[in-house]
């Protein structure tokens, strides 16, 4: 089992909200869908390359939401399905084409505010997970790790934490 199935596989059991970490005053959910074919993962992206790490978890779940505040939507991590992901990178790829680069990819939102998840495949190390910032440019976006697994990892280990906030790139991962 892949080390990103098995975070899945921990969080796919909630069946109630959580106060999660302890201190959260928030009631948070996590939610996988179904798994998407692959059929469906080819329409959205046409002949444009996915990665293998992405193939890998949209085949696990089409979208997932994790510590999401069920009652007021303003904290957790939307993961897009393949469409959503799609459209959304294309979008950001047309109006911010001196931040995001022909190889990155859109894989989620962050609620609550405009931040978003990028897999960043011509970065190095540890930026190859972004948090892109609404209004800075690339080199101010936080680093949030070395793979897609990586990050789903150290989000759910931090409770939904913004753990990327906290310190230096070099803290991050």
């Amino acid at each position: 089992m892949s080390k990103l199935t098995e975070v899945l596989v921990r969080v796919r059991g909630w069946t109630e909200p959580q106060n999660v970490p302890p201190d959260n005053p928030f009631k948070l959910s996590c939610s996988l869908g179904d798994p998407a074919q692959a059929e469906e993962i080819s329409a959205a992206w046409g002949e444009e390359w996915v990665l293998p790490e992405l193939m890998d978890l949209w085949q696990l779940s089409r979208e997932v939401r994790l510590y999401e505040d069920v009652d007021y939507g303003q904290w957790g991590l939307v993961v897009l399905s393949p469409e959503q992901s799609a459209t959304r990178t294309r979008l950001e790829r047309e109006t911010r084409p001196e931040d995001f680069r022909a190889d990155d990819v859109v894989v989620g939102e962050l609620l609550g505010d405009q931040d978003l998840l990028v897999l960043a495949p011509s970065e190095e190390r540890d930026r190859r997970v972004l948090v892109a910032l609404p209004l800075d440019s690339r080199d101010m976006w936080y680093s949030a790790g070395r793979g897609l697994a990586d990050f789903v990892t150290r989000y759910v280990d931090a409770g939904g934490d913004k753990y990327w906030e906290r310190g230096s790139a070099a803290e991050a991962t």
